[in-house]
């Protein structure tokens, strides 16, 4: 384990590093430190390419706010820069949230779908809080708005998507644990520990390897395949971290039986692989398909630790 944190804490990508120190070594990072990690995350080579291609006008790929097309226009840069510890500190960053914010969202509070789908896709909601969430606009009123709007959806569909013939999504119920995940713990009213207890509930119900949740058509070949980032999709690792970060333990059956999976389909050297990249379909790469991955490695230290999985 040790020689996989060096790997992982390497200078050549600051983003990973960065995490890694937080979230799995536990460290307290002191403003002048925060500032240097920041700094590099900023001039990290994925972090300013994706910077370096955005217009004067503070958008990417052409002049359009929603989710379509996938992966290439403003909404999806945004995104993935969050991912990456990209903050609203960043001029550029900051700019392109007040184009998305202005031209995507609702009276409502929700960022509808349109397009290639249409209507107030609970993924995508969840997909956003996170993004809002991480690049530090926990707070603002369009913000609030949102959380506000996905209690209330919650509350009246449960994480059901017409996409999925009216059941409930796991897709779905991840993206919004994982924003709920971030909120900060005393702003966590009853209703937002409701909407957990929901997501969690629903989530552990139904055999996490065995993806039998409810479904209209076959299960998804991607539920096996881990990758980073993953759009609106999801696999077994991002559930079974969302879980983890809920609070969940490896004493449960499910969850043991999911981090064993996952714990087993290690590399001979001690990480595990990119196995489902976006490669060729965001503006920049992140990473290689099928190679060592240091953020795949990331996410499963992180759950095989914070679970106290035995076999770590």
């Amino acid at each position: 384990m040790d020689n996989l944190i060096k790997w992982l804490i390497e200078d050549n990508n600051p983003s990973v590093k960065f995490y890694t120190l937080k979230e799995v070594l536990n460290k307290k990072i002191d403003t002048e430190e925060s500032i240097l990690l920041q700094k590099n995350i900023e001039s990290s080579s994925t972090v300013s390419s994706i910077l370096s291609l955005q217009s004067e006008g503070g958008w990417w790929h052409e002049e359009k706010y929603s989710f379509s097309p996938f992966y290439k226009n403003t909404y999806w840069q945004v995104y993935f820069l969050s991912l990456l510890g990209a903050s609203r500190q960043m001029l550029s960053v900051d700019k392109a949230v007040g184009l998305i914010v202005k031209n995507m969202q609702s009276e409502k509070g929700s960022f509808p779908v349109r397009y290639r789908y249409t209507g107030n896709l609970i993924c995508f909601q969840g997909m956003t809080l996170e993004m809002l969430i991480r690049l530090g606009y926990y707070g603002e009123s369009f913000t609030e708005a949102l959380v506000s709007f996905i209690s209330d959806l919650v509350y009246r569909n449960d994480f059901r998507c017409k996409y999925r013939a009216q059941f409930k999504c796991p897709w779905g119920a991840v993206k919004v644990l994982k924003a709920f995940n971030l909120m900060p713990p005393e702003k966590m009213d009853s209703q937002a520990i409701n909407i957990v207890r929901k997501a969690v509930k629903f989530l552990l119900s139904h055999d996490i390897v065995e993806a039998n949740y409810p479904r209209k058509n076959s299960k998804s070949r991607q539920w096996y395949l881990f990758g980073y980032p993953k759009g609106f999709q999801s696999d077994i690792l991002e559930i079974t971290g969302a879980l983890i970060d809920a609070g969940c333990k490896s004493q449960n059956s499910n969850l043991r039986n999911a981090l064993k999976y996952i714990y087993e389909k290690r590399l001979d050297n001690g990480t595990w692989k990119m196995e489902n990249s976006l490669n060729g379909k965001m503006l920049v790469d992140i990473e290689k398909n099928n190679k060592p991955s240091k953020w795949i490695s990331y996410f499963v230290l992180k759950s095989l630790i914070k679970s106290k999985f035995r076999s770590i």
